[in-house]
């Protein structure tokens, strides 16, 4: 397998035709919203797809990469576009994004098992934080006033909504900082992955995907490897939540970020994020009965209210300036056939 060159998703010279970079950014919001909205239902699945008292996140990461890179093999077959899987050359970034990501998952749902659910989602959405920063000093990705407000904003939302604020603070257990140090590690995870969907601009997001789970199952593999979880308990009840999770968690949650990540610059990509914890924290109030706090209500609002702000954001008319996630289909990056 040949390794292509990294190429980072940098803002193309501007051109006078501003009408197709609005469209990709509009392609990448509306990916990143059916991500997040996808992605705030792995909670639930993941409780339902698990047996009383057991762990087995790393499983459940496992099957859910796996079931996605499957997937984009239908998906490529059904286009007739193996050959353009077969040509197009992986890149360092290709492959760490993937295994990032399976790893991240991974660590973040042992995580929510061991420490206080608030505080694992508080850590574990430091990876937007994380790639923003990331973006700046590798990429140089200069982010405006609006979009640094807008990121904030949605993080300090995050900290209400998830109760991370107005909990009350306690000595953590053993137990409770191990839960803490991997919600850590899959924050810093999460956003090393979505730094490396910044590069790699000439490959198609369909190729991309397929890629992405597939090392991501790898990284998963090792930790189940590693880890060794129980599933002797499994029910078919528990099976069935399984393969939705899979699916809905996996295949289109998963797959949609990758979309989202080549066609939005990082501060708009971490900023609309946030919204997979509004959606959490309202199909637990709807599924499970657990209340929402006012401060957790206020929350919400303040993701909600940056999304709007960042969807409101319009470029400066007349510089036509291409988003950091222009394709770039240079004939270099692909071996020929």
């Amino acid at each position: 397998m040949a390794l292509a060159v990294d190429t980072p998703l940098r803002a193309a010279a501007p051109t006078t035709r501003p009408a197709v970079p609005r469209t990709r950014r509009r392609l990448g919001i509306a990916a990143v919203i059916a991500s997040a909205s996808a992605m705030g239902l792995a909670g639930v699945f993941g409780r339902l797809a698990s047996p009383p008292g057991a762990v087995v996140g790393e499983a459940l990461t496992l099957g859910r990469m796996a079931v996605g890179a499957g997937g984009m093999v239908v998906v490529l077959a059904a286009g007739r576009r193996l050959s353009v899987l077969r040509r197009t050359r992986v890149s360092w970034a290709v492959v760490l994004g993937g295994v990032f990501l399976g790893l991240s998952l991974a660590t973040y749902l042992s995580a929510t098992v061991l420490t206080v659910l608030s505080r694992a989602v508080a850590l574990h959405y430091l990876g937007p934080v994380v790639a923003t920063v990331l973006a700046r000093l590798l990429l140089k990705e200069r982010a405006r006033g609006i979009e640094l407000l807008t990121l904030g904003i949605s993080f300090a939302g995050m900290a209400l909504a998830t109760g991370l604020v107005d909990s009350a603070p306690a000595v953590p257990t053993d137990e409770q900082l191990l839960g803490d140090v991997l919600a850590a590690v899959s924050g810093l995870l999460y956003g090393a992955a979505l730094l490396c969907y910044r590069y790699r601009a000439d490959m198609p997001s369909d190729v991309r995907n397929f890629w992405n789970f597939t090392f991501g199952a790898l990284g998963a593999a090792g930790m189940v490897a590693v880890t060794r979880p129980d599933m002797s308990g499994m029910t078919a009840e528990n099976w069935l939540w399984a393969a939705l999770f899979f699916v809905v968690c996996g295949f289109l949650a998963l797959g949609l970020l990758v979309v989202a990540g080549m066609h939005l610059r990082s501060v708009e990509l971490s900023a609309m994020s946030y919204w997979e914890v509004v959606v959490a924290m309202l199909l637990g109030a709807a599924v499970y009965g657990e209340a929402v706090s006012p401060l957790a209500a206020v929350g919400a609002l303040l993701i909600v209210a940056a999304m709007a702000a960042a969807l409101g954001r319009r470029r400066l008319a007349g510089t036509g300036a291409a988003p950091s996630g222009a394709r770039d289909d240079r004939a270099a990056e692909v071996e020929p056939a």
